[in-house]
């Protein structure tokens, strides 16, 4: 039987694009939003019943987090290779699963909720 998890986080960080003609080529900053589907099979279920660790993408994105994206990472950060670089750690510590990220440059939250009782 196959299995999916999904799982998101958000990191702060600023960056701006090399070789890019327009406004982005100034550094400016970000709430990043990471979404994460793990694929893979029931067999592949470590003993404690975990298919992969949600705490591996904590991991990665927290080398991001309020910095200045050019100044830590090994590539030019635009949202592509941001993404496939989170793709290609995943993918190397976990070969036999398959992943699926998505990356968002901004996220604007919605919160909706209600609450009841006498306070």
């Amino acid at each position: 039987m196959q299995i999916t998890i999904y799982t998101e986080d958000y990191f702060d960080a600023a960056h701006h694009l090399e070789n890019y003609n327009g406004k982005c080529a100034e550094r400016h900053g970000h709430t990043w939003q990471v979404c994460v589907w793990v694929r893979g099979d029931e067999s592949q279920l470590a003993d404690n019943g975990i298919l992969w660790d949600f705490n591996n993408l904590k991991k990665v994105i927290s080398a991001y987090d309020h910095t200045d994206l050019n100044e830590v990472c090994d590539f030019n950060p635009t949202a592509e290779n941001i993404c496939r670089h989170i793709y290609k750690v995943f993918k190397q510590d976990s070969p036999n699963l398959s992943f699926k990220i998505r990356l968002y440059e901004k996220s604007v939250m919605k919160h909706s909720y209600c609450e009841l009782g006498d306070f």
